[in-house]
């Protein structure tokens, strides 16, 4: 039997493939391009690989895909601290034996060695963003405490053009790790180009725009995935009918002194 062969061409490839991979300056990867991997430590859970340093990041960010059931098979204890971020859904957490409910848009910051479990277990699947990295302690201030909230618990601040809320208060020098949620109304722009030090990891939580990474113009929408190296020239600019937002990263308040 003669089989046919199928021809793709270039166009084909582009409609289905919106990921883009710079290293040593930016990736983007978006919902639809992501593959699913199982971790160790986890039952009915599956994750999607965000960022880690196979391309150059000082984090590791994954998202979890809880099914109805899905749970940690044992309590994560890390030299790391955690940050999560239920994007759907609801999720449990143990921490210490204290139990919290986290549902959508609620939040956590944990400390090292700060053992915590995570369950799903009677709700429709839950997505939660993960977070970690290695602290590094401040001369300045002690390790802050756990922090367990929810995204309208923190007052939303104006800033030039859009809104943003810092989950972790990383006013307080302990913090070495920043994480906001920027939102923005249609139309809504960065004032003006960024490059910095500090490294990025952004997931598009709504809405879609138009990001200039690097002198590139991409189109990105809800559910999209972009790292960014240091000194990545950045700007954003929301588009579409609603607002925009995503939850960031970004290594803070310390000194770069590391490899000298």
């Amino acid at each position: 039997m003669q089989t046919e062969m199928l021809i793709v061409n270039d166009a084909d490839v582009t409609t289905r493939c919106r990921a883009i991979s710079k290293p040593g300056i930016y990736t983007i990867l978006p919902g639809d391009n992501r593959v699913f991997s199982k971790l160790p430590g986890f039952e009915g859970v599956q994750a999607q690989v965000l960022a880690t340093p196979q391309v150059g990041a000082r984090f590791v960010e994954h998202e979890l895909f809880f099914e109805t059931g899905g749970k940690t098979v044992r309590p994560i204890d890390e030299d790391f601290e955690h940050f999560l971020y239920v994007q759907q859904g609801s999720i449990g957490l143990d921490l210490c034996g204290k139990k919290h409910k986290l549902i959508e848009g609620g939040f956590s910051w944990l400390p090292p060695h700060m053992p915590f479990e995570l369950a799903n277990p009677d709700g429709d699947l839950a997505r939660v963003i993960w977070i970690r990295r290695r602290y590094v302690e401040s001369p300045d201030a002690s390790m802050p405490s756990p922090i367990v909230a929810h995204e309208s618990d923190v007052p939303a601040k104006p800033t030039d053009t859009y809104m943003e809320q810092h989950l972790t208060p990383y006013e307080d020098p302990a913090f070495d790790m920043g994480i906001n949620l920027q939102v923005f109304d249609p139309g809504v722009y960065f004032s003006f180009v960024e490059s910095h030090i500090m490294e990025h990891g952004l997931y598009m939580t709504k809405g879609r725009g138009l990001y200039w990474l690097n002198r590139d113009f991409i189109e990105v929408k809800e559910n999209d995935f972009i790292y960014m190296a240091p000194f990545c020239p950045q700007f954003f600019y929301s588009t579409g009918w609603t607002k925009s937002a995503y939850l960031l990263y970004k290594d803070v308040n310390r000194d770069y002194v590391e490899g000298i």
